[in-house]
């Protein structure tokens, strides 16, 4: 009894000390979701791993932005929605705006495939000319490798308490052993779903795009007051209808009553 006590706070020190040691010597974990962003590009050279080496998983993002006619403006997002389908891509997000001199802007941001990402904005730019962009690219294969190395010391450690659990007599025990096990199952679930995160985020690349109406449309264009008067005259037609329909029963029963006290 003492003997099997003795392996397993064993097993636990050991494999304690060995995460200990990993974690002041790897990278710290950054955290889910939009921290991506703010990785480092550092690279690891004491982490060694034979399926995965440096430059494995690099996040690639892209912010742009287009330029478009007032009568292209719609075409134009379509071209761009179709193009993402003909990538097998995906489109995550769209948000449409209005300023002050009441032309439109659209943003969508894209998911396409990482091995597709440059031919992707290539094809983008035949639809239209880049007005500006930027990217970035993070190397987060640092993490994929510390994550890695914690699931090979925690699956080693769970197979010794396995043993002992079987070797075990005492239910009491075996309890402590099934205690413990289950502590390092939830960690391995854990980093596994960082992992998995990680493959998510590095096999698709992400383009933010812009399209803005009105290229070359100022406050001082004819244009823009060609777009604001045809605006104008819409409300006011729009307007006119509306007041059409509400007052027109009452002006014709208006007369209705009129000709008939007349005719009284």
């Amino acid at each position: 009894m003492r003997t099997l006590r003795f392996l397993i706070l064993a097993v636990i020190f050991i494999s304690c000390s060995s995460f200990s040691e990993q974690q002041f010597e790897a990278t710290p974990e950054p955290f889910f979701g939009a921290a991506v962003e703010d990785m480092s590009m550092g690279r690891s050279e004491s982490i060694g791993n034979a399926s995965v080496s440096q430059g494995d998983y690099i996040i690639k993002t892209a912010y742009a932005g287009i330029d478009v006619s007032s009568s292209k403006f719609k075409s134009t997002i379509s071209e761009v929605e179709n193009l993402v389908i003909e990538f097998e891509g995906n489109i995550s997000n769209t948000y449409l705006s209005t300023n002050y001199q009441g032309l439109k802007s659209y943003s969508l941001t894209m998911n396409v495939p990482a091995e597709d990402f440059e031919t992707f904005l290539t094809q983008i730019k035949t639809i239209s000319e880049f007005s500006n962009i930027s990217s970035n690219s993070n190397d987060v294969t640092e993490y994929v490798l510390d994550i890695d190395s914690r699931l090979k010391a925690l699956n080693n450690e769970k197979i010794a308490l396995e043993e002992i659990k079987n070797e075990a007599t005492s239910t009491s025990d075996k309890l402590q052993v099934q205690t413990q096990l289950r502590y390092i199952n939830q960690d391995i679930e854990m980093l596994q779903g960082q992992k998995e995160y990680y493959e998510k985020s590095t096999s698709y690349s992400t383009l933010t795009l812009e399209i803005r109406e009105g290229s070359g449309v100022s406050l001082f264009s004819w244009n823009y007051y060609v777009q604001r008067a045809l605006s104008w005259i819409e409300a006011i037609i729009g307007i006119s209808i509306s007041l059409s329909i509400a007052i027109g029963p009452l002006v014709i029963f208006y007369f209705v009553i009129k000709r008939a006290r007349n005719k009284k």
